[in-house]
């Protein structure tokens, strides 16, 4: 009876939207530029699943959300292109289903074909306001890029710091590390998060 209580409680303050906004808000604080991918957390493993196309570490431990891309047998993106597992590496590394509450507010994608098919539209559950477009780029092939301050970069990773002061640890700040291809540096991203429904 206590974990169905938990559980319930966990649905409710992660539908209800921090200081009455519709979501949470997003602002674009700092950019860094690199040669080289930087690490947020470089004693931490890495996933490397197939056709992984995304994933998002979080600073409370070392479970990964994987993002990995599915096709069909001709390798075209599949009908539903995108799909978001855990890689449990505080466990036996191994890969779980996300739960319910994790897809609805925390870290499960939405998909919209646009162009017939060849590029999707991705919306991430607590980032509605982050431009997100799968791409094909050959069979069995895609990646994932965001359109921020009107250019587009690849993304790559991103990792999420988080604010374990309160009852429900809360996303203060997004680092999302991408690439360049135009000026072929890597770039990250440090998006402040406050309010709405971006929670663990």
């Amino acid at each position: 009876m206590k974990r169905l209580l938990a559980v319930l409680l966990s649905i409710c303050l992660l539908a209800m939207p921090a200081g009455g906004q519709a979501g949470p808000g997003l602002a674009l604080s700092e950019t860094r530029v690199s040669k080289a991918l930087p690490l947020a957390r470089p004693d931490w493993p890495r996933p490397d699943d197939p056709h992984m196309v995304f994933f998002l570490q979080r600073s409370m431990n070392r479970n990964t959300v994987v993002y990995a891309a599915r096709y069909d047998a001709e390798g075209r993106l599949a009908r539903r292109p995108v799909a978001a597992y855990w890689r449990r590496y505080e466990e036996q590394n191994q890969a779980k289903p996300l739960k319910l509450v994790e897809r609805m507010f925390a870290y499960g994608v939405k998909t919209r074909a646009v162009n017939g098919g060849e590029r999707w539209q991705v919306t991430f559950a607590p980032l509605s306001a982050l431009t997100v477009e799968m791409r094909q780029t050959g069979p069995f092939q895609s990646a994932l890029w965001a359109r921020i301050n009107n250019r587009d970069y690849k993304l790559i990773y991103g990792f999420l710091d988080l604010d374990g002061g309160g009852l429900v640890p809360r996303v203060v700040q997004l680092r999302l590390y991408t690439y360049d291809p135009v000026s072929e540096n890597h770039v990250t991203h440090l998006i402040s998060v406050s309010g709405g429904d971006i929670q663990e």
